[in-house]
């Protein structure tokens, strides 16, 4: 796959590989004004009404569909995806994986939670399944600056370049998958703790605060490790 390094991960490859949007069938995604008098424009439909649309229809209409509910999520799959594997070209890969997950298995949805939080909970799980799978870590020495902020606290990371490769692969080696989604998910994406532990279904005493306290800690061990090897920060 052609990577995509500096740039925005793109949605064409993988809404060409599903099926290209008919754009005749666009107009079926909103919905009508209730009267010809009216001068509204029409609504465009929400994530679940598109889904149910969905079982409705058949061949062609279905991928419009589908089409359309990726394109509008694409970006903020593509994103999760970064933060999981912290690679931008097997974020691509995942993202696509995590697409086709969901074209396959979009008829059982069932409405019980929002369509963009049913969609990470795949996210969730191909990530996972991917970083399980992938070999050793880089060493340790291959560090990197940014993680100095941590002992000032996790909120500085923002402000000295969150998305940078080599704090991405600070993280990798240091937590483990649990522990690095769920630092992620609330430094990175400012997403509060009880919402991370109902997404991630945490049953442990304390949720995702307990995950935030054991990265946190194991952060701060490596970074003042790394110093007392006298190594710059």
């Amino acid at each position: 796959m052609n990577g995509a390094s500096g740039g925005a991960i793109s949605s064409r490859g993988l809404l060409g590989n599903l099926g290209r949007r008919q754009r005749r069938g666009r107009d079926s995604l909103t919905s009508r004004p209730p009267s010809e008098n009216t001068t509204m424009s029409p609504r465009p439909l929400s994530d679940e009404e598109l889904i149910a649309e969905h079982a409705r229809q058949s061949g062609g209409s279905r991928d419009v569909i589908v089409n359309e509910l990726f394109e509008r999520h694409y970006e903020r799959v593509a994103r999760w995806c970064l933060r999981f594997v912290g690679d931008r070209d097997a974020a691509a890969d995942l993202a696509q994986d995590v697409f086709l997950q969901a074209h396959r298995h979009l008829g059982s949805f069932r409405g019980t939670s929002r369509f963009s939080t049913w969609l990470y909970a795949i996210a969730r799980n191909e990530s996972l399944n991917r970083i399980k799978r992938r070999g050793p870590p880089m060493d340790r020495e291959e560090v990197l600056e940014e993680v100095a902020a941590l002992e000032a606290g996790p909120e500085e990371l923002a402000e000295r370049g969150w998305q940078g490769q080599r704090l991405r692969d600070f993280l990798s080696t240091t937590l483990d998958p649990v522990e690095r989604t769920v630092f992620t998910l609330h430094y990175g994406d400012d997403m509060p703790l009880d919402a991370i532990t109902r997404l991630l279904k945490l049953d442990n005493a304390s949720g995702a605060k307990a995950y935030i306290v054991s990265a946190r800690r194991k952060l701060v061990r490596a970074t003042r490790r790394l110093r007392a090897r006298g190594e710059r920060l």
